[in-house]
């Protein structure tokens, strides 16, 4: 029995369980050697195999990890060692700070079509790594695919067997493993595994991304699907009972790119990761959002006109800005804030209140900052508007390169801030707006 405090093959530091499972125990341990955090999986075998199973599974096991250990991709749960240690088999992995793609969907919710196919190409392109090292994965499912802390999509826990070699073997022991809605319909009817029933599963995990739920056992249609909007046709083509007839990697990837870049422009925030809510929390203003639209609420009373294609939103702050029409309002903690239709871009509203010059105040605030790619455009004081402007580039885990720029303006002895974020290659097309939120920003009347 594994216990907080073993060490295995006088080596790895067990320090806590992380997730029980049918075939192994999981634990975060140490490396003794580097200092290194890894995951460690002990291979117990189920109690209801017969000797001739277990001699399989048994020699199988670390054999098999030895070949997934020779796939290197940054979708692919690295195997960094694979060990006997007694009776147990251990297989070795990297530790990448996660949820679960299930964690996900239960917390959060289903992902959004545009969203789903971005984890799907992620998974497709794990998977294709894994063909070429001659290996097959034979339960992609939600919980086998992590969402990392830094919006990397991992595909983990490949199974007793992978190799057509390895697989035949147990198959030929009458071991079949797989979980139920996940495994390909031929492999429960005793047909042969191939890179077809992985993209059965693919299916199977993009439908419970998309839907909430897993697919049924009967073949899926059209009106079984609620929201999956542009990815019903891959879904249906992924799910076809016949492998012959299932949709081939290559028009599943050319499909999922041509999807994906909806979630690309989507906010972070909706992408259910730690990292990309941080990203979306800095660049507008290090601020978590309230997603009701219903908070803020337009005036009406203005004593001035907004500009054509624009209201005005007057905060309990005492401020007051012009925003376009059709701007989804929320509330941050200290202010407004706002998102196009599309997702991007993305505005928000405060008042500034930090005491001292403002240019060295948002180089302090720069000290701050961790953004993947990060890189200063400028950071100096400006005259029309009086105050001062911070403008950056990085790299957002799902929207690509993002500009985002903070500016502090002083209008009638007040300071406020007002934070912008849109795509890199959407900006020009943004500058209008962005000027017309700058100019109207000031006091609300009668304050």
């Amino acid at each position: 029995m594994t216990a907080a405090g073993d060490l295995i093959a006088d080596r790895y530091r067990v320090r806590r369980p992380l997730a029980p499972g049918r075939w192994e125990h999981v634990w975060l341990g140490g490396d003794e050697r580097s200092g290194r955090t890894v995951v460690l999986k002990r291979c117990d075998l189920p109690e209801d195999l017969t000797p001739q199973q277990y001699d399989a599974v048994r020699l199988w096991v670390p054999r098999e990890a030895r070949a997934f250990a020779r796939i290197r991709h940054r979708n692919v749960i690295r195997t960094l060692d694979v060990l006997l240690d007694g009776d147990a088999s251990w297989i070795v992995m990297e530790y990448v700070p996660s949820r679960s793609l299930l964690d996900v969907i239960n917390e959060d919710g289903a992902r959004t079509p545009g969203r789903t196919a971005a984890i799907g190409l992620d998974l497709l392109s794990a998977l294709t790594a894994a063909w070429r090292a001659d290996v097959l994965h034979l339960d992609v499912k939600p919980s086998n695919v992590l969402i990392a802390d830094d919006g990397r999509v991992v595909l983990t826990d490949f199974g007793p067997a992978g190799s057509r070699t390895g697989v035949a073997a147990l198959a030929g022991a009458g071991i079949i493993f797989g979980t139920p809605n996940f495994v390909a319909p031929e492999r429960l009817h005793g047909g042969g595994a191939d890179e077809r029933c992985d993209l059965w599963s693919l299916g199977a995990t993009l439908h419970h991304a998309v839907e909430g739920r897993a697919p049924y056992e009967q073949p899926l249609t059209a009106g079984a699907l609620h929201r999956a909007g542009p990815l019903a046709p891959v879904l249906l083509g992924l799910l076809r009972p016949d492998p012959a007839e299932r949709m081939p990697a290559a028009e599943v990837r050319a499909r999922l790119r041509r999807i994906a870049p909806a979630a690309r422009r989507a906010r972070a925030l909706r992408a259910g990761t730690a990292v990309a809510a941080a990203v979306a929390v800095v660049a507008v203003g290090a601020t978590a959002f309230d997603s009701r639209p219903s908070v803020p609420v337009p005036s009406a009373s203005a004593a001035v006109a907004p500009p054509s294609g624009y209201g005005w939103w007057i905060d309990s702050g005492g401020f007051r800005v012009a925003t376009p029409t059709g701007w989804r309002p929320a509330r941050s903690a200290d202010g407004l804030a706002f998102t196009a239709p599309g997702g991007q871009p993305v505005l928000a509203v405060t008042r500034w209140t930090t005491p001292g010059d403002l240019v060295p105040a948002l180089v302090a605030a720069e000290q701050q900052i961790r953004l993947p790619g990060y890189r200063r455009l400028r950071i100096g004081p400006t005259t029309e508007p009086p105050g001062a402007v911070w403008e950056y580039t990085f790299q957002d885990p799902y929207a690509g390169s993002v500009r985002a720029l903070r500016q502090i303006i002083t209008v009638g002895g007040r300071s406020y801030r007002v934070d912008w974020r849109a795509p890199a290659a959407d900006w020009a097309g943004g500058l209008p707006a962005l000027l017309t939120v700058l100019s109207t920003v000031g006091p609300a009347p009668g304050d």
